[in-house]
């Protein structure tokens, strides 16, 4: 056989050889692409209708001892979410309910890191705790505005309230009603710190959360259930891909929500369940 021939099929081989490494490495590529776009979607929405088993990248470890934020003792930023753009055409019939949701998500929810391991400390955790607390002994008389609207004000003041003393120093508890934040845009309210997005934690403004429980449940940083601590968001009973509870934790077992019949604040053990998400809206810190 003439060399060149050889030359020729040796070139082909290589050809093809480069061919498969791309493709290897093209669809190994995309598939972490597809699985971080359904972790971002599952902490934003909740766990995926159509799997029996809701995929997470938190771990398993036990829990944390040391309240221990990452180097530098603060919490980092999530980033712009990359799937911010993403769209589903209105006549897309591979896309289900579940999906739809997710993408109308993306366009405000913040980026998702691996679900954080460290508890969280700090002034503003604690004054969410007391905070929280403090209204057990005052809703005998209950709101009765239902369970989620009242649940999504509870959470809105008390958050609302322990961020501002992360910047202040102060804890303002009383027995009175937690306070609510105003509807403007801060304006006018000199000793209040600026106010930012709900998603972003840090310590230099005031968190303001949205008042409905799905554009909540979108807000902060996803936590690993080993590592909740007081202030933390949990969601929980998903129907329809968005929370239908929520509640602020006290501890890491327990948290405090409002009775679905009454409007009254209770305190209940933190469900065990597979649909349970966890987010910090407080960062670490004072």
């Amino acid at each position: 056989m003439p060399i060149w021939v050889w030359v020729v099929m040796g070139g082909v081989g290589v050809v093809l050889v480069l061919m498969m490494v791309l493709l290897v490495v093209i669809g190994g590529a995309t598939s972490a692409i597809a699985s971080d776009l359904h972790y971002q979607c599952d902490s934003a929405v909740g766990p995926d209708p159509s799997q029996t088993v809701t995929p997470s990248r938190a771990t398993t470890a036990a829990r944390p001892t040391a309240k221990r934020a990452p180097a530098g003792g603060t919490t980092s930023t999530p980033t712009t979410n990359p799937y911010a753009e993403l769209t589903i055409a209105p006549d897309d019939t591979h896309a289900s309910e579940w999906d739809r949701a997710c993408a109308t998500a993306m366009k405000y929810a913040p980026r998702q890191d691996p679900a954080l391991l460290y508890v969280n400390g700090g002034i503003g955790v604690e004054c969410a705790r007391q905070l929280a607390l403090a209204q057990l002994t005052t809703s005998g008389a209950g709101n009765g505005s239902g369970s989620r609207a009242g649940a999504t004000e509870f959470t809105r003041s008390v958050i609302y309230q322990a961020s501002a003393a992360q910047t202040t120093g102060r804890c303002a508890t009383t027995e009175a009603a937690v306070a609510q934040p105003s509807v403007g845009d801060g304006a006018g309210q000199p000793s209040v710190p600026a106010r930012r997005a709900c998603g972003q934690l840090g310590e230099a403004s005031v968190v303001v959360l949205p008042n409905t429980i799905a554009a909540q449940a979108a807000c902060g940083q996803r936590v690993d259930p080993v590592a909740v601590s007081p202030g933390d968001l949990v969601f929980w009973n998903f129907r329809n891909n968005a929370p239908t509870q929520v509640g602020i934790a006290v501890s890491d077992t327990r948290l405090v929500t409002t009775d679905a019949a009454t409007g009254d604040v209770i305190e209940l053990t933190i469900p065990s369940t597979n649909d349970v998400r966890v987010k910090r809206v407080l960062g670490s810190g004072m």
